[in-house]
């Protein structure tokens, strides 16, 4: 299938808060650890649209760790904020399932490289952020859509 420009376009984002603490106190050298640990995260999203027209949006999205045992090996919360902007031939209420869906997701994929980024710069293994999906349930599809393979040329 031939990729199309999303309705949904992000304008900027920036990184509002980041905090990262390292739980060895680094005393001594640490032992190498190479298996990183399942991390729980709590996240949230504020998605509102900026002004009437319904067609321009704001996401704020937080990720704070939620690993309180110490071989977790660092706590971390990172906060983004992105506008986005929705095609005029998008109708409203599309829109907003477009912008509460897709806007935090945008900046989540942001942020996962940037927590891999400043966990890595540690003595143990970085953290990839598991994907996460920000469809409501009850706008999830009941059945997988199937798709068609595309004809090949010659």
């Amino acid at each position: 299938m031939p990729a199309t420009l999303s309705r949904l376009q992000l304008k900027r984002y920036f990184l509002k808060e980041l905090s990262y603490f390292l739980k060895d106190s680094l005393e001594k050298e640490p032992s190498a650890k190479d298996h990183a640990k399942t991390i729980d995260l709590e996240i949230g999203d504020m998605t509102t649209p900026v002004g009437r027209s319904g067609r321009e949006w704001r996401c704020e999205l937080t990720i704070k760790s939620t690993n309180p045992e110490p071989e977790h090996f660092y706590d971390f919360r990172i906060v983004m904020v992105g506008f986005f902007s929705i095609h005029e031939s998008v109708d409203t209420k599309t829109a907003k399932i477009i912008a509460e869906t897709n806007a935090p997701a945008i900046l989540y994929s942001t942020s996962r490289e940037i927590v891999a980024t400043v966990t890595r710069r540690s003595p143990y293994p970085g953290t990839l952020l598991p994907a996460v999906t920000f469809l409501r349930e009850s706008e999830e599809p009941k059945q997988p859509s199937k798709r068609q393979p595309t004809p090949k040329t010659r």
